[in-house]
């Protein structure tokens, strides 16, 4: 029984030496075939027409609406928080322009969505002015 418990783990180690990879008598690795990663598209965001918020600056937005509640800031993207305080809040998101200006991309109520009118009532709800959409 002694002997049996020395020589099965000897055999398993054996096992995993002669099982190679299908590279043939040199030991090497076989090769493997991977496919070509393919591009992958740009995430599509919905442009934010919602309640007059498209393409505004962040420094626009901060004129007509004050400081957000919350701010976080990521590589060329930010997203503002205002409201929080009642049964909404309001996301904004800004993106870097080529001209390195964050303007507006995107905004949406939590609960309720990017749907202008609800992006509009989550506005109002917190507090802030109408805004008037940008040309």
């Amino acid at each position: 029984m002694r002997r049996l418990a020395v020589i099965l783990p000897m055999l398993a180690i054996a096992g995993c030496q002669t099982m190679g990879l299908g590279g043939g008598e040199t030991g090497e690795p076989a090769a493997v075939s991977v496919p070509a990663p393919t591009a992958s598209p740009a995430p599509s965001i919905a442009p934010a027409s919602n309640a007059g918020l498209a393409g505004m600056t962040s420094d626009a937005l901060r004129a007509a609406w004050g400081e957000p509640s919350l701010k976080r800031a990521e590589t060329g993207a930010e997203m503002w928080q205002y409201g929080g305080q009642g049964t909404c809040t309001l996301l904004v998101y800004f993106y870097a322009s080529a001209s390195s200006v964050m303007t507006v991309t995107h905004a949406e109520a939590v609960p309720g969505g990017s749907d202008e009118t609800v992006v509009a009532n989550c506005a109002k709800s917190a507090g802030k002015p109408p805004l008037k959409p940008i040309s």
